[in-house]
């Protein structure tokens, strides 16, 4: 039944008192060590980068915790460290959370900081971009953020300077975290071969103490040894699960796989971990992690195998409920998205038909209408046009949920973009008398992005802008370049503008703002929360700011055509 994790070597007489001289750092001396080494790193990167202040934090479960930031003042690190991360947790806490790099211009006024703002304002951090610090897995490290005293943007030598930082950082976490490991496996390694050397029997008393079934083996494979506790938890005399004896309590079904494994670790001397059904006492087979690894002596020639096994039946069984869990919700959501495509179907043919019918009595036939019959038709087809796009909000977002959204990325112009939006969101402006202003737009930006969503997202953007901003207003649209891979286009509203509150809401699902004047025209409350999505799905992204009275800016960020 092959059991546990860590290799042991019997040391020789004359190489004991070596092995155990070897300093290996205790916890603090790791900790110390470990701050040390960043601080240096932070110090040398802020004289590269003059007036930029450095601070790494590392992540502990969903928590961040004060790493190193020789330049920030200690009251600040205090106030930030321990704290959780998020969607919405300043710079840092935020990258972590999405794994990816966060740039904050202005602390200011960004949302993300809107918890946070209160710790940074007397320090006078003005300006914060993070970065995550990611092992090769994927898993978070840590983070390394770029904190500067006036709002700034960084450039294409800063990205280059974040992405050095973050690499040795991880270096140098990981090689901490290496020694601390190391230390581990040594005082474990050190302890259990005191406790062996002692004698056999005390082994044999501690492993009987172990709560998890214990057991030992020649290196040949057959088990020499199991505990009392293993024998009384299968319900069988010690001797019948000696050597080859333990394979008659597996499962017929599992019995191949395990025995396959086994054979495999005893020639290749490579620790055993597999997971197969054992029958218990009371007859029932039940799931169990089974581990085993090789004690060597000093030539490095396996002399035991030590081995543990340890029931994961209510593991398994949680397994199963969260695999059948997913398999409900998968059907539920495909259930979802046929249903839709049904609804849409069933009521698109009736309200194309409303229209059709329509339209020919507004073209009088059979008979001519009245004025005052064709002013009810065409409040019909305004009405199954408002119609028409709420079904078709419901379906753009149920596909994005389903992540069936296909993208046809192209080389776009800017000019493209804005000779299509003027015209379509032209009778809105003019309903309310609104002026429109996009001379500021660098026409010669190109994109790569898919051409009709660009203009579903303005579109959407510009129709609310018109919504929100009283008659009489102003709507302006200008371009900017963030970066040499960036583009972005703004639209700025002299509207009504969004609390803090419905700004950190603004892009969430069904999101609907009271206002009298957006009555007359509700919608789904999707159009942002898609356009979002179709931003971030070409590799963009949508941001707002805003301010009560004054207006809202909605900012589309898409990449441009890399430079040849």
């Amino acid at each position: 039944m092959p059991g546990t994790g860590l290799q042991f070597r019997y040391p020789s007489a004359e190489s004991q008192g070596d092995a155990l001289a070897t300093p290996v750092p205790d916890e603090a001396a790791s900790r110390r060590i470990l701050h040390d080494s960043l601080e240096t790193l932070i110090k040398l990167l802020e004289r590269i980068e003059p007036g930029m202040r450095g601070s790494v934090l590392l992540l502990d479960g969903q928590t961040l915790h004060h790493g190193a930031a020789p330049s920030l003042p200690p009251a600040y690190c205090r106030s930030i460290d321990g704290a959780q991360i998020g969607p919405q947790a300043g710079s840092c806490g935020t990258a972590a959370y999405r794994r990816e790099r966060v740039i904050v211009r202005d602390i200011a006024t960004d949302p993300l900081w809107d918890d946070y703002r209160q710790l940074a304002a007397p320090y006078g951090l003005a300006a914060c971009w993070s970065t995550p610090i990611l092992d090769l897995d994927g898993s978070v490290l840590g983070t390394f953020a770029m904190y500067y005293d006036a709002p700034r943007v960084p450039v294409d030598a800063d990205i280059a300077l974040t992405e050095t930082a973050t690499l040795l950082a991880k270096n140098i976490i990981k090689r901490a975290r290496s020694a601390t490991a190391l230390r581990v496996r040594t005082e474990a390694a050190e302890r259990l071969a005191v406790a062996l050397h002692e004698s056999e029997a005390r082994f044999r008393q501690m492993a009987e103490t172990i709560p998890v079934q214990v057991w030992t083996a020649q290196p040949d494979g057959l088990l020499d040894f199991v505990t009392r506790r293993t024998a009384d938890y299968f319900g069988r005399p010690p001797q019948d699960l000696l050597g080859n004896g333990w394979a008659q309590i597996v499962h017929p079904d599992d019995i191949e796989r395990a025995s396959e494994r086994w054979t495999s670790a005893l020639a290749s001397g490579e620790p055993y971990e597999v997971e197969f059904r054992l029958l218990s006492r009371d007859g029932t087979y039940r799931w169990h992690l089974v581990r085993a690894d090789p004690m060597r002596d000093s030539d490095g020639c396996i002399v035991q195998w030590f081995g543990c096994t340890a029931d994961m039946e209510e593991q398994k069984r949680l397994e199963l409920a969260l695999d059948d869990a997913l398999a409900d919700a998968q059907r539920a959501n495909k259930s979802k998205a046929d249903f839709l495509a049904m609804m849409s179907h069933e009521l698109r043919t009736p309200l194309n038909a409303i229209a059709g019918y329509t339209q020919l009595m507004i073209d009088g036939i059979p008979t001519p209408a009245t004025d005052a019959q064709q002013n009810f038709l065409r409040r019909i087809i305004k009405s199954q046009q408002h119609l028409l796009g709420l079904i078709d909000a419901v379906l753009t977002q149920a596909k994005i949920e389903a992540g069936k959204i296909s993208y046809r990325i192209t080389d776009v112009m800017a000019h493209e973009i804005l000779e299509v939006i003027d015209p379509l969101t032209a009778p809105q402006r003019a309903a309310k008398k609104l002026t429109y202003d996009c001379e500021g737009c660098d026409g010669t930006l190109q994109f790569r992005a898919d051409r009709e969503k660009v203009v579903q997202i303005l579109l959407n953007v510009l129709s609310n802008a018109a919504k929100f901003t009283p008659s009489g207003g102003s709507i302006t649209v200008s371009t900017s370049k963030p970066s040499d891979r960036v583009g972005a286009f703004s639209v700025r509203d002299t509207g009504i503008g969004m609390s803090e509150e419905q700004l950190r809401i603004v892009f969430e699902p069904f999101v609907q703002f009271d206002s009298t004047l957006a009555r007359e025209s509700t919608g789904t409350g999707l159009g942002m929360p898609i356009s979002r999505e179709l931003a971030r799905g070409m590799g963009g992204d949508l941001v707002a700011t805003s301010e009560p009275g004054v207006g809202s800016t909605f900012t589309l960020s898409l990449p441009l055509v890399a430079p040849e």
